[in-house]
């Protein structure tokens, strides 16, 4: 439960059952669960031991519609009916996947016995690769399911701006490859909090790339200074009362990139 709540879904509902709030996190009808697709985010749970590494990248290869077929359990084919859904909408909607690895005991095809003694939520994104006409899912790590764009490029994403007029004065330019990178090094996450920029109107997937020491200050416009951000955390960069504090924090992430 508080994986799935770090990873940005919805939890609340969990203590709708006859325990109350002090046992949600038992509560059967999640605690089991496979997928959480809220219809913005999905987080899925994945086997360690299932993980195999090809092409440079971490991956996960399997069949869903096999296994939903030889699956004689009921609550064991509804949960993969239920990852299937979800995995087909990250791959049509382009939306990247948050994957909660466990390791323990998996329980045989059929059975219900698995025993999951650690969890993790793996700070990078994945996304699925493709679904094939034969039922076959990859699923890759730290793969961008979406191009990114950020508030300079907006111009880019489509929809109705309103007229511009020139104003006097003097900017400092920006190099529009540093902002690309630090795009691209994200994969659609803020680099923050972790949590997915939003999608626009054109499917991209919304950031905002902030200088952490500003530009104003001598800071560099170099990927070592620039950090990507959701609009909440570029905000509260700016404008929050602990701004330094924030600041000294965006730098050690920049530090252990």
């Amino acid at each position: 439960m508080d994986l799935v709540a770090e990873a940005g879904i919805d939890v609340s509902d969990w203590s709708n059952f006859r325990g109350g709030p002090s046992k949600a996190r038992v509560n059967p009808k999640y605690c089991y669960e496979w997928a959480f697709d809220d219809g913005e985010k999905i987080v899925i749970t994945l086997w360690h031991d299932e993980l195999i590494r090809e092409n440079g990248a971490i991956e996960r290869r399997f069949n869903l519609n096999a296994h939903v077929k030889t699956e004689q359990n009921g609550n064991r084919k509804a949960r993969r009916t239920r990852l299937r859904a979800a995995l087909t909408h990250a791959l049509n909607a382009k939306l990247p996947v948050r994957v909660i690895v466990v390791d323990g005991t998996r329980g045989a095809l059929g059975k219900d016995t698995a025993k999951v003694k650690a969890r993790l939520l793996d700070p990078a994104p994945w996304a699925v690769v493709h679904i094939r006409g034969d039922g076959e899912i990859l699923l890759r790590r730290g793969m961008a399911a979406a191009p990114s764009v950020d508030q300079f490029s907006i111009s880019e994403l489509g929809s109705d701006e309103p007229n511009r007029r020139a104003v006097s004065g003097s900017v400092i330019a920006r190099d529009g490859a540093v902002r690309r990178a630090v795009l691209d090094r994200s994969l659609g996450l803020c680099e923050y909090c972790k949590a997915p920029g939003f999608r626009t109107s054109g499917g991209q997937i919304y950031l905002e790339t902030h200088h952490v020491v500003p530009l104003s200050e001598g800071g560099s416009d170099r990927p070592t200074n620039v950090i990507a951000l959701c609009p909440n955390d570029h905000r509260k960069a700016h404008h929050s009362s602990k701004k330094d504090e924030i600041r000294m924090k965006l730098l050690k992430i920049l530090e252990s990139i």
